[in-house]
This record gives C-alpha cells, sequence and structure tokens, in this order.
C-alpha cells in the first residue's frame, strides 16, 4: 500500500513539474521541425536522424524533416545551426565531432559548442569498426599492423570528420604504425571507396557497413570497444588483440541554438526519451549496434566535457590541430 501511495505521489510531482515547464511553450510545436544532420545521407547519424524524426514527428503531431549539410567535419551544419533562429525549429543532429573532436583539431572554428548551442540530448552511442578492402593481404587486425610496420607510409584509411580520425590516430599511435587519411563527407561515401579499391581502410560507424561485413563485400578487423557488437558478432574488439584499455564509443546527439527557450529544449528531451525507449525504436537501434541514451541536457554537457578532456592531451601529443 505504502508503495503504491509513494508511486502516485512521484507520478504527481511528475506530471505538475511537466506541466508547469510545458507552461513556457506557447504553441510550440506548431510547424515543422527541421533537423540538420552534419553529415550525408546514408551514415550513421543521418540513419539514426531519420529514425527519430519519424517516431518523433508522429508523437508531437508535426513533421519533423531531415536536412543534410554535410562537409569540412560537420562544421557546415553546426554553423548553420548555431546562426539560426533560437525558437526549436531548428536543431543539429551532431555528436563527438561537433562538440568535442572539432573543438581539438581545428584552431578556430566558426561556432563554440559550449557558447551557441544548447544541448538538449544524446540519442544513442556505437562503437567504430575498422574494416578493409577485401583485396587486402591481411585479414585480422594483428595482421593489418604487421603490414603497416613492414611497409612505413604505404596505408591509407577513409573517415567521415574528426570523430573518427582522432580515435583512429589514437590507435595508430597505440599500435606503432602510421595510416594516411583520406577526408570523406559521409561513410557511405568511404565505403564506396573501399569497395572500388581506392582505400584500404575505412574507419566508420556500424550501421552503414554492418550489411557489407555480413554479405562478405568487406572484411572487419575490430571494434573500438571492450567486448564485440552483437549486429558484428564475429569481428573481435581491440581488446582482444592485447589492447586493454583502448575503449571509444561515438554518439549521435541533439543541440539547440544558444537562446533556445528552457521550457523547448526540456520538452524536446522528454519527447525524445520516450520516442528512444519505445519497443519499436530500441530494437530498430539495436539492429545498427546502437544503444540508446536519451540523456538530461546536463548529463549531454558533462559528457562533452569529459571527452574534450580525455582527448585534448592525445591530439596535442599526436600533432592533430590544423588551423
Amino acid at each position: 500500500m505504502l508503495r503504491l501511495i509513494s508511486t502516485f505521489i512521484m507520478a504527481l510531482v511528475l506530471s505538475t513539474s511537466n506541466a508547469v515547464a510545458d507552461e513556457g511553450l506557447g504553441n510550440y510545436p506548431d510547424k515543422p521541425i527541421t533537423f540538420v544532420v552534419s553529415f550525408g545521407p546514408g551514415g550513421g547519424t543521418d540513419i539514426v536522424a531519420r529514425l527519430i524524426a519519424a517516431e518523433l514527428g508522429e508523437r508531437i503531431g508535426q513533421p519533423v524533416v531531415v536536412e543534410n549539410k554535410p562537409g569540412a567535419s560537420g562544421i557546415l551544419a553546426a554553423q548553420y545551426v548555431a546562426r539560426s533562429k533560437a525558437d526549436g525549429y531548428t536543431l543539429l543532429i551532431g555528436g563527438s565531432g561537433p562538440m568535442v573532436f572539432n573543438t581539438l583539431i581545428y584552431n578556430s572554428l566558426p561556432y563554440d559548442p559550449f557558447e551557441d548551442f544548447e544541448a538538449v540530448t544524446i540519442l544513442g552511442s556505437y562503437p567504430i569498426v575498422l574494416v578493409a578492402n577485401n583485396d587486402q593481404p591481411f585479414d585480422t587486425l594483428e595482421e593489418m599492423i604487421t603490414y603497416a610496420k613492414e611497409n612505413p607510409g604505404e596505408l591509407n584509411y577513409g573517415s567521415a570528420g574528426a570523430s573518427f580520425q582522432v580515435p583512429t590516430e589514437y590507435f595508430a599511435s597505440e599500435a606503432d604504425i602510421e595510416m594516411t587519411l583520406i577526408p570523406y563527407k559521409g561513410t557511405a561515401e568511404a565505403s564506396q571507396a573501399l569497395m572500388a579499391g581506392e582505400l584500404q581502410l575505412v574507419s566508420a560507424d556500424l550501421g552503414p557497413v554492418a550489411s557489407l561485413l555480413n554479405s562478405g563485400k568487406v572484411k572487419g578487423l575490430a571494434v573500438t570497444t571492450k567486448e564485440r557488437n552483437p549486429i558484428l558478432p564475429d569481428v573481435p574488439s581491440v581488446t582482444e588483440f592485447g589492447f586493454d584499455d583502448f575503449d571509444v564509443s561515438l554518439y549521435s546527439a541533439v543541440a539547440a541554438p544558444k537562446g533556445t527557450p528552457e521550457a523547448i529544449t526540456q520538452y524536446l528531451q522528454r519527447e525524445l526519451h520516450e520516442v528512444l525507449h519505445s519497443d519499436k525504436v530500441v530494437a530498430q537501434l539495436e539492429k545498427l549496434g546502437i544503444t540508446p541514451e536519451g540523456m538530461p541536457t546536463e548529463e549531454a554537457l558533462e559528457r562533452y566535457r569529459y571527452e574534450a578532456d580525455l582527448f585534448r592531451p592525445i591530439v596535442e601529443e599526436m600533432g592533430l590541430q590544423v588551423d
């Protein structure tokens, strides 16, 4: 009986707090919302954005459209949203790259993730997978490292932005090998170049390359987390090759222009949390190797700062900064 009363009181408190927060919404949302994606169509961020947009639109009764603005490691999209009207109708779908790694690599950015944005939530996290062209003379991560050491300066890899570049360069440093970066606007483009033989390796998120791996069109060398990912059970983790301290996950996140009313960002966070933890969306994200998050805005900001502090000395030590 006591538990029932406590549950009722908690529900009443949450309902009341939500009602108070919603007082500042006015008629929001009374027109379509735009998700501005920082990478091209077909990449992991784009796939997640389109999945969430469809479900969120149904939930709030307004269309949520996806607009891709790829280029410059997500800088173009971030700059565009930072300069947009702070009314909750234009949102950035970025994450590790625009919010963390760009700030470490680029000495001059046209935006500041902490000064120009309001964090809304982190949508989901996922590991990086290192995949190889089928014609390469190595089939495992260990063989790739041996090849790189025997053929210094000859190994290249493609990636779509700083969020893939920094962890990959960090791994190369840990493995004591050299790899040359070939930048691409999106993972889909890099994957096509890999299959065409224009690249030897691609550092990518799981979603866009899972089907290629499962169909045998490319070779999976390793995922960057301590454990294997359920959707790629045959691809080992870097830990299995002796890199015990290497554990890197990326994430997709939502941010609004600075000055967006708190009532709107809290409303979006709550609605997105419900979408992310619905049975339908959880099942779809799991197929992409993505763990749904939906964390409060304060926790999202804490994660940005934590990862910036974690990777800053690594980036400086490897000399990855550019003007």
